[in-house]
């Protein structure tokens, strides 16, 4: 699974980086075979009026062609880089499920 990380407004530091790359692997290690890669783009929404939301979008790219995509919103950057890590994990699991076995369990 190859993870690559960009920011705009957020200064990326090689940390950033590491707790991206260990959330992901963390949760996403069951699915590993079926990802080819995972993009994850950091933002900081409010750069100009000096505000703390930090804006997370995780894009995995699975080896079917499909892709998913989960925008996370969260005052500060790892916040937003472990919430939105559970929210693909979950994504990817309910994707996963045939669609009656996921209305069964609504």
């Amino acid at each position: 699974m190859i993870i690559s990380t960009s920011s705009h407004n957020i200064q990326l530091t090689r940390e950033i980086d590491i707790i991206a790359a260990e959330a992901l692997h963390s949760d996403l290690e069951r699915l590993n075979e079926d990802i080819s890669s995972i993009d994850v783009f950091l933002n900081n929404v409010n750069a100009s009026k000096a505000g703390t939301d930090k804006q997370v979008i995780i894009r995995v790219h699975l080896r079917n062609g499909r892709q998913i995509s989960i925008e996370t919103v969260k005052e500060d950057v790892t916040t937003a880089i472990r919430h939105g890590s559970k929210r693909v994990k979950k994504a990817l699991n309910e994707t996963d499920q045939p669609a009656q076995h996921r209305l069964e369990q609504n």
